[in-house]
């Protein structure tokens, strides 16, 4: 007979302990997880790629290419300041033509609202400034731009 009592007697335990399991089962989750969310993050990446690319052979294809050199808001006393910056309601746009053929703006967007007009043409490998009174106060920073001509041609920008 085993001089311990049976109370003391020690069996070998086989497996993992309910903690260790744990632990290891959220570091599994977090890294196949965080691996999904790598692969969806790469093909948006991708997909935006891919359309700015397209976009950019249109443009290079009807000779119309058009770059933004500047957007800016001249400050107004009727329109509070945002994050330190004074706002307005006139807004200039600077672009660039470096295509081959000119561009004559018909209209702007200026964030899903149009600025139509009669705006000067803009030559190939010529700057050109044009100014928007805008419907109400807005800063440079953080607007789309869009430049569109009478055939349709148009550039988008992000300022």
């Amino acid at each position: 007979m085993d001089p311990l009592p049976l109370f003391f007697h020690h069996r070998p335990r086989r497996g993992v302990s309910e903690l260790y399991a744990s632990v290891l089962m959220v570091g599994v989750t977090i890294s196949l997880g965080s691996v999904l969310v790598a692969a969806a993050m790469g093909s948006i990446g991708q997909a935006q790629s891919a359309s700015a690319l397209g976009a950019s052979l249109l443009q290079s294809a009807s000779g119309k290419e058009l770059g933004i050199i500047y957007a800016a808001v001249a400050s107004s006393g009727s329109c509070p300041a945002y994050r330190g910056v004074n706002e307005g309601t006139v807004m200039t746009v600077a672009l660039f033509d470096y295509g081959s053929d000119g561009f004559t703006p018909a209209e702007f967007v200026v964030n899903s609202t149009m600025y139509a007009g009669s705006y000067h043409s803009l030559a190939p490998g010529a700057m050109g400034q044009f100014v928007l009174t805008l419907g109400s106060c807005a800063h440079s920073g953080g607007q789309t731009i869009t430049a569109v001509d009478a055939q349709g041609d148009e550039a988008q920008f992000e300022s």
